[in-house]
């Protein structure tokens, strides 16, 4: 009878230990989930902005086969990315 109760007890203590386990498993999974998400989020604008940019560079590459190279266009594609023109100051 004493090795019933044992049996009894461990299958008990294994199921509890098994749900525990699926439990965490399962919101792991959740989380995998929504970082992947983001991830793929993150990789769609990495995208989108990677096509702006090579669309720059064609233009600069255009501008630069149609009126040769000029120091000006390099300067005018560049400072376009700065937002701003630097001015001098006078000391």
């Amino acid at each position: 009878m004493d090795s019933f109760i044992h049996a009894d007890i461990f299958f008990f203590i294994t199921s509890i230990a098994v749900v525990l386990v699926t439990a965490l498993l399962v919101i792991a999974l959740v989380y995998l989930v929504r970082i992947l998400r983001d991830a793929k989020s993150v990789t769609g604008k990495v995208k989108e902005e990677t096509e702006l940019i090579s669309e720059d560079i064609n233009e600069l590459r255009t501008k630069t086969k149609k009126e040769g190279v000029k120091f000006k266009n390099f300067l005018d594609f560049f400072s376009g990315f700065s937002g701003h023109k630097s001015s001098r100051r006078r000391k």
